[in-house]
């Protein structure tokens, strides 16, 4: 009788082991590729991303290029539609190459959107979007005109040349500037690619060059530790006021030290949770409606259907006041 039992137990035990492990296979699969690995930016995306899979059900695949070079990237959008994958985000290098791989995920059935950066006219499934790119872009040169004056010089160092998303924040700068500050300068963009140490060689350049110079924003992430390290060791604390999107992690010894007066950005584990359940939707058929409840955030995300984008929500500006609450 006991042996039975025993028997009994191990059948049953196996088959639950072979429903769970089906059960897992089932999981919908969704992948995020960023526009470089190894960053506390995208760090903190794929944080947020693996949160949403354990909480809504899906897995999570995150996967990309080692530097911002939009060929590796594109290559691993392909691997990943070619395994199979439900859905796939991706943070775009190169808006004006991906359309055809937004064609080949269509041909097999697989949800390819963007998040982070946008590709508007490959046709991608929706963009799930950090802040609006004219928000960013005014709120910076509105946040470092109160600093430095609405008639200084201004440099900007940027990360890829083909990143969407940077050139629109820049095409916001320069529209900000022309329509409401009219004796600003803004320098033209000066591109770094997604190292620091070029970073910082050009922003020394820029200070040599332009003695006046008094602020200078780095667009990318990656490029904001060069800036503010070019400015501490060109010992122009105090008279040139650095910025730059990065988070509050990246940006807080430099805001103390003072070679960085503010940095703007947002959650961006909170757009790594958003994009996995973007993600979720797509694959279930469920439209996005204008105001959408997702779990865990405060207020509903809206939802343009007129361009497909779903918007997290408004910039945030660290400060030295406030850099301290926040910790990503």
């Amino acid at each position: 009788m006991f042996t039975q039992f025993k028997t009994v137990l191990a059948a049953s035990a196996l088959t639950l082991a072979l429903c769970s492990s089906a059960f897992a296979q089932d999981k919908p699969k969704v992948a995020f590729v960023p526009q470089l690995i190894g960053i506390p930016y995208f760090n903190a995306m794929e944080a947020g991303g693996k949160r949403a899979a354990q909480e809504l059900g899906v897995e999570f695949i995150y996967s990309g290029p080692v530097d911002t070079n939009p060929v590796d990237q594109l290559q691993i959008v392909q691997n990943l539609i070619d395994q199979g994958v439900s859905a796939v985000s991706v943070s775009v290098l190169d808006a004006s190459a991906i359309a055809p791989v937004v064609e080949a995920a269509k041909a097999k059935g697989v949800k390819l959107f963007t998040s982070d950066s946008d590709a508007p006219d490959s046709g991608r499934a929706v963009y799930v979007a950090q802040a609006t790119d004219e928000g960013l872009g005014t709120t910076i040169i509105d946040e470092m005109v109160k600093r430095v004056g609405p008639d200084a010089k201004i440099g900007i160092v940027s990360g890829e040349a083909t990143a969407s998303n940077l050139n629109a924040w820049i095409g916001f700068m320069q529209k900000q500037a022309k329509a409401k500050y009219p004796k600003l300068t803004l320098l033209e963009p000066q591109y770094a690619g997604g190292t620091a140490q070029r970073a910082a060689q050009i922003a020394g350049d820029l200070m040599t060059a332009n003695p006046d110079l008094k602020g200078i924003i780095a667009v990318a992430s990656s490029t904001c530790p060069g800036v503010a390290q070019a400015i501490e060791t060109a010992g122009k604390i105090g008279t040139v006021v650095g910025t730059g999107y990065c988070s509050p992690n990246t940006a807080r010894a430099y805001i103390k030290s003072g070679s960085f007066g503010f940095s703007v950005l947002w959650d961006p584990a909170q757009l790594g949770y958003l994009t996995v359940w973007a993600g979720k939707q797509l694959i279930d058929g469920k439209p996005f409606a204008a105001e959408n409840a997702v779990p865990g955030f405060a207020s509903p995300v809206t939802y343009n259907a007129d361009h497909g984008i779903l918007l997290l929500g408004p910039p945030a500006v660290f400060t030295a006041d406030n850099v301290d609450k926040f910790d990503f």
